[in-house]
């Protein structure tokens, strides 16, 4: 059955007046200017924005920007409500060049949100496979990180190949060392247990960073791969 593009828009709204009846906000008619700016901006692509969504993209206290047209469900407006998060479907500009890129392997909302904030590109892999295909890619020129999956085998998977530097990194990994050894082009992640701040602070020390070796580091070559 084939539908007109008419037709599909008249459908598309009469789910909005049913969800609008139910209690459930669009994004689009949902009005909080008039504040003070908060100290950061999340950035989430969702179209269906829960409490679940929030939190996990850490926007208690922030303002969030979220695509015009986005729903919000019930649960997500008290979240709104109770942690005094600012929203707006106007997202930060994107002027300045990408500087980094996220291959998120699943769902990965803070991860994104928090790459988003700092103008990174956001890459979707359906596997470790295909994550550590997208970082050769990208990583000779820009920081990567991979969310999501089995972080230690996608960054198996990564070293395989001599160009690449992939680590992986957790809430509790010393950077300072794990930079002073390997400087990784990659680290990947796990995608639950960080918080936006932390993703985004994270992101924005390797966008900072130089992706130059560091001096001692050899690559083992030959064998079987």
């Amino acid at each position: 059955m084939t539908f007109s593009s008419q037709k599909i828009e008249a459908i598309t709204q009469s789910v909005l007046r049913e969800l609008h009846a139910r209690g459930v906000v669009s994004a689009a008619a949902q009005n909080t200017n008039g504040g003070t700016s908060t100290a950061s901006v999340a950035v989430l692509q969702q179209k269906v924005i829960t409490e679940d969504t929030l939190a996990a993209a850490g926007a208690a206290g922030h303002s969030l920007a979220i695509p015009a047209g986005a729903i919000i469900t019930p649960s997500g407006h008290d979240y709104i409500r109770r942690h005094a998060v600012s929203i707006s479907s106007e997202f930060p500009s994107a002027s300045a060049a990408t500087t980094g890129a996220l291959i998120s392997v699943g769902n990965c909302s803070a991860a994104s949100s928090a790459a988003a904030a700092v103008n990174w590109n956001i890459v979707a892999a359906a596997c470790e496979f295909e994550a550590a295909a997208e970082a050769e890619k990208v990583a000779a020129s820009h920081p990567v990180a991979c969310c999501g999956g089995q972080p230690s085998i996608a960054a198996c998977l990564m070293n395989r190949n001599t160009s690449l530097r992939a680590a992986v990194v957790t809430q509790t990994t010393d950077m300072d060392l794990l930079v002073s050894a390997m400087n990784p082009q990659v680290i990947c992640l796990d995608s639950n247990g960080w918080t936006y701040t932390e993703l985004r602070r994270l992101f924005q020390r390797m966008t900072a960073a130089s992706s130059d070796t560091p001096a001692g580091w050899s690559e083992i070559t030959g064998g079987a791969r």
